[in-house]
Order: C-alpha cells, then structure tokens, then sequence
C-alpha cells in the first residue's frame, strides 16, 4: 500500500510519523514522509533511507503585518499545488498527519483528491493545524486524552509512539556502574526538551548546591541542551561541583538508558517525554513550557498530575526554591514508588501496543 506521512518542524511532530513510517516500511508498505524544507530531521531520513519529501511551508502568521500574510499565502499556494501534483504522482492510498503547518497542505489535497486520511494528535490539546485538518480527517488517532473533546466520532486514543531504542532490553544496575553510581543511590535526571532550558539548569544548579551542602548525596545527570553547555560547567567547574555526584551532558542519545537508571525525572512536559514517562513508568516533576502553543504542556502535565504519577511546577522565578522543595519532599517515605505504581491506572496505550493499532487502523 502507498502511504504518505507528513509533519514535522519540531521533534514532536516527526519522531511520531518517523516511527511509524519505519514500521510501515518493514510490512513492505511503500512510504513516503513530508517534512518541512530543510527540517532538522533530514539527516535521519537520509540516514535510514526513507523516502521523502519537502514542503516550503511556514505557519500561519498570528499578526495583521500584511506582509507576512501575504508571504504565507504564496507560501501555502505554491505547497498546495505542489501537494496535488504529489499525489497525482505518488498515488497514495492513505495519508497520515502528525500536526504542524507543515501537514495542512496535503491533507487538503488529499480530501480534494479522495484519499482517505488519518491524524495523530500527540497533545491532550489539538494544535491549530491538527484543528482544522480534524475536519477533513477520516480518522483521529489521540496520544493522550482530550480535555474537550472536538471530533469524538472519529476520535480513538492509540497512545503516542516511542523510538524503538526504548524497547531495547536494559539492565539498571550495569547502567548504573556505566555512570559511576551504585544500585542504591538515589537518581534524578533533569532535561529541558531538545534545546535546553536555562531556567531549569539554575534550579537543578539551586539544588545541587543544597545537595552539596547538606552531603545529601543524590545522584544527578543533567542534560543542559547545546547552547548551555559550557556555561553551566564552567560555572559548575568554578565552584567546584563537579563531583561523583553530578554528571552533565549537552546532549544524551540513549535517553531509555537515562529513564532506566533514574528514580525521578524533571522535564518540560512535551508529547514524546509523556509518552516515555508513560511507556517507562517513571515519576516525574514536570515543568511545563511557559510560551507553548495553547498551553499544550500544561495540558499533557495535568494528564499525569491527576492520576498521581508526576508533579507539576511553574517555570517562574519560584523554580528554584519549588524545585528543591519537592525533590526531597518525593524521596521522603514511599511517595516515589506510589507514583510508579499510579501508572498501571492510566488507560492509555503505550509501547508496541500503539504501533500494533495505528498500523492496524491504517492498513485496514
């Protein structure tokens, strides 16, 4: 079957499509992924040899600057059209949406053309793009519950997929001695999504200094993000913190080894880190993007929230204080292993079950 999968622009919407397109692709399906032009993603796609395409689409500008409106006009004309030719070419059975601007395109030529089309909503709040390709969709696939639900006839919650590394069989104790710590010691790792955060590298940077102080001896990694990088270890270097205790990375490629060793994750609360939480069962403080369209990761947070699996904080100036607080507040009595055991009650499809029935849905 001929499958096209289009997203992309932010991690979020092309590892969901990406996974999925490698599964569709080892059923002998013959796929093609759309990403934006120049998406940071292409080097996977060259890497694995998956077939592509790009679209030069921008989002749709939230200003009266007639300029920039009409910029994204041509923009979306000259996409639009190129969408339609695709589809004369390519002659796809089926399309799939993963959200974004990015996705809109085809799926209006789909329609036009009648090719049947599927969304993947990965948020617990529809994006803009993913609102109004609803319309047009035959068939929404949800990651998480929606708080208000918009096309309940068509909607089914599959659950968010994962990178396939997450699936790899991992041993805590020898991943433990990989970083230097034993199979006792109390593990915390803090990320702020793919480019980092500067505001929780300064909490995580309030409580190591606590950690320190008091000889608390937690064990911490923290991945910084590139562009923060040599500013938190120098500053880490200056005051000498840079002890057994703390790793730092910029950037860490195997995160399922870093959610296998950790007791308590701290993190932005995108679609794909849910999912992982999720998948891994793993207590979290969440600390949601502030600027996130719709407040989606407030959304996403509230999910694990009010079913006791993770905690959510404010990113204000707050953090810091908030952050070291409830750290040592979740490693008091047995709060972290209530937490763990919270997510046996979430009715939400995760791991290889969530490929099982998305690819079910769409090969049918």
């Amino acid at each position: 079957m001929r499958i096209i999968i289009c997203g992309g622009g932010t991690g979020g919407h092309f590892y969901p499509g990406y996974v999925i397109a490698k599964k569709l692709i080892e059923e002998s399906h013959d796929v093609v992924m759309s990403v934006k032009k120049d998406d940071i993603s292409l080097n996977i796609l060259k890497q694995d040899d998956i077939p592509f395409i790009e679209i030069d689409m921008i989002a749709f500008p939230r200003t009266i600057n007639p300029l920039k409106l009409i910029i994204f006009l041509i923009k979306f004309i000259k996409s639009f059209s190129f969408s339609l030719k695709v589809i004369k070419d390519f002659k796809p059975k089926k399309i799939l949406g993963t959200g974004s601007y990015v996705s809109f395109p085809l799926i209006l030529a789909a329609k036009i053309k009648n090719v049947k089309i599927f969304i993947h909503e990965s948020n617990a709040r529809y994006g803009i793009g993913n609102i109004i390709s609803g319309y047009l969709a035959d068939k929404i696939f949800l990651g998480l519950p929606q708080k208000n639900k918009l096309f309940s006839k068509k909607e089914i919650i599959t659950g968010t997929p994962i990178r396939e590394n997450f699936y790899n069989k991992t041993d805590k104790k020898s991943l433990r001695e990989k970083f230097g710590f034993n199979e006792n010691d109390r593990v915390i790792t803090l990320f702020g999504g793919s480019q980092g955060s500067k505001n929780l590298n300064e909490a995580i940077y309030h409580f190591i200094l606590k950690n320190k102080t008091q000889k608390t001896n937690f064990k911490i990694i923290q991945i910084t993000g590139n562009k923060n990088y040599s500013y938190v270890k120098e500053k880490y270097e200056k005051y000498d913190l840079l002890d057994s205790n703390i790793r730092i990375f910029s950037y860490y490629e195997h995160m399922e080894e870093l959610y296998a060793i950790s007791d308590l994750i701290i993190s932005r609360s995108g679609a794909s880190t849910i999912a992982e939480l999720i998948y891994t069962k793993t207590p979290a403080i969440l600390i949601p993007l502030p600027f996130a369209s719709l407040n989606h990761q407030f959304e996403n947070a509230r999910i694990l929230f009010e079913n006791n699996c993770a905690i959510i904080l404010k990113d204000d100036d707050n953090l810091k204080y908030n952050l070291t607080k409830n750290i040592f507040y979740l490693f008091t009595g047995n709060k972290l292993d209530v937490m763990r055991k919270a997510y046996n009650h979430l009715n939400i499809p995760c791991g290889k079950e969530v490929l099982n029935i998305i690819i079910q849905e769409i090969t049918s």
